[in-house]
């Protein structure tokens, strides 16, 4: 790359006085790509100008053939936020039906479509869960490189901005060791993608240990410190070996990188969200227990750091949930932070395939964030929480939104729509509402029991306490039963001896 001076030796416009930055006039470092001619300054040269009218007429040309150029990564080009493909290879011809995972139709498709959309982001966040339920521990390795191939195709220039879900790893479902060779083979795949122009450059080593990292983001003073929180859930095993020290050295981790924050701004970016599960909660559990995402511990610890204002985050961004969500971190407080629960490309979980794009600020904020969905074999923009009232994801547009949806039903009704998609069966209605609208500000299970009324202890709602007193007190009658009546049998056997 040329160091941006003029070689001595050559007739050229001397050094430009005091006052004046000194400037390249070669085009290909001004303008960050090679030109597809010699930018050529002979004819300034020529003209009877002195040298600082010259230095003046060759920086403006120059900004001029600089704005000419085709960009191939635009101030407005939106951000790519694609979460939860669950890739599962197939030979099927259609995109993948609803309850199924992301099969190559679907993928193509997807990426055409996002192509479409954003043709040239800058950035490509994919918060986890890369592959398909049930991906068979010795494709786990090839089908994340597959997908970090056809990524990286589509989107050649594009710095991406990975983390791992609870599904990618070799050793099953919540079953992500450290430094193994899976890490280690995924790190060397995806760091070209990853540490574009030097972005992450410990990538390779960190990731491939834990899946931590921190990278530069293309908006001054933005960083992202992308975390593997899969050992902070209840269901972490590390079933391919002792985990060690995982859940102490990632908030090492965390808490050094995040430092004393200073002018600086960070998105931390990792699949779980913090908080409740909502849907799991009010639709599997059917509000007999509260389902959270992460262990108290951590969420506690995590919490503390993300709601410090001195740590300069921005957001969260996160997946996991299948659902175009939010929740707010310290929602009540002065500095409310926003965390982005981006939706899934995999319909398995009974949502419609979707994906976002959204600009981001010079402070990191996220606007004009829209989700873009297949609906009946055709995507379609579905718009965004712009339309609700919220321009951007800040905690105080948020915490703004929230309130709304408390008392606007039409709002409501459509906040359910961009939910899981245009589907059919509404997962959100009036009768559940409470569980979805307190999971967004009440992250741990004792304010959710609380703003919800739900009762009970431990993870077990009152309705919950209650089935089981019911259950263990039927299942106890039984037994007594059985008992009783294998005790007369025996008795009745032992009199008809005695008659005999």
């Amino acid at each position: 790359m040329p160091d941006g001076r003029l070689n001595a030796s050559r007739a050229g416009p001397p050094s430009p006085p005091d006052g004046f930055a000194r400037a390249s006039l070669d085009e290909s470092s001004a303008c960050g790509r090679r030109p597809t001619r010699p930018f050529r300054c002979d004819f300034i040269k020529s003209v009877g100008f002195g040298p600082r009218a010259r230095f003046v007429l060759a920086c403006a040309l120059l900004l001029a053939t600089c704005s000419a150029l085709p960009s191939t990564a635009r101030a407005d080009d939106p951000w790519l936020f694609v979460n939860d493909v669950h890739y599962k290879p197939s030979s099927d011809s259609e995109p993948s039906p609803m309850g199924t995972d992301t099969n190559a139709a679907l993928l193509t498709s997807a990426l055409a479509e996002m192509q479409r959309v954003a043709p040239h982001p800058p950035v490509v966040v994919m918060a986890g869960d890369f592959l398909g339920h049930g991906v068979l521990p010795n494709e786990a390795t090839s089908t994340m490189a597959t997908l970090a191939h056809q990524f990286g195709a589509a989107f050649p220039q594009a710095q991406f901005v990975i983390a791992l879900g609870n599904e990618d790893s070799d050793c099953g479902d919540f079953g992500a060791s450290m430094n193994s060779p899976f890490l280690h083979a995924v790190a060397a795949a995806w760091e070209p993608l990853v540490n574009r122009d030097g972005a992450a450059p410990n990538f390779l080593r960190t990731f491939g240990y834990d899946g931590f990292y921190t990278a530069r983001l293309p908006v001054h003073g933005l960083r992202a410190i992308v975390i593997n929180n899969t050992f902070w859930s209840p269901f972490y095993r590390p079933w391919c070996g002792h985990d060690g020290d995982a859940t102490v050295r990632s908030f090492a981790e965390l808490e050094t990188a995040l430092g004393s924050g200073g002018a600086q701004r960070r998105w931390l970016v990792m699949h779980i969200p913090p908080g409740i599960d909502a849907g799991t909660t009010a639709q599997l559990a059917h509000d007999l227990a509260i389902v959270p995402f992460l262990r108290a511990g951590p969420l506690r610890r995590f919490l503390a750091l993300a709601g410090d204002p001195s740590r300069g985050v921005a957001a969260v961004i996160t997946g996991h949930a299948h659902r175009f969500g939010y929740r707010i971190i310290d929602a009540y407080g002065r500095t409310p932070i926003p965390v982005l629960v981006a939706p899934a490309l995999s319909p398995i979980y009974g949502s419609l395939p979707a994906f976002l794009t959204a600009h981001v600020g010079s402070d990191g904020t996220l606007r004009g964030v829209e989700e873009h969905s297949l609906v009946s074999g055709q995507w379609r923009d579905l718009g965004g929480w712009e339309a609700l009232g919220a321009p951007d994801l800040s905690g105080a547009s948020l915490v703004r939104l929230q309130r709304r949806l408390e008392d606007d039903l039409a709002a409501r009704t459509a906040f359910a729509t961009l939910y899981a998609g245009p589907i059919r069966w509404n997962e959100i209605n009036t009768q559940n509402w409470p569980a979805y609208t307190c999971a967004t500000t009440e992250l741990d299970m004792r304010s959710f029991r609380a703003c919800t009324d739900a009762g009970g202890f431990g993870w077990l709602t009152s309705r919950g306490v209650t089935v089981t007193v019911v259950a263990v007190a039927a299942c106890a009658a039984l037994v007594c039963l059985a008992c009783g009546a294998a005790i007369a049998s025996k008795r009745r056997r032992r009199a008809r001896r005695q008659v005999r």
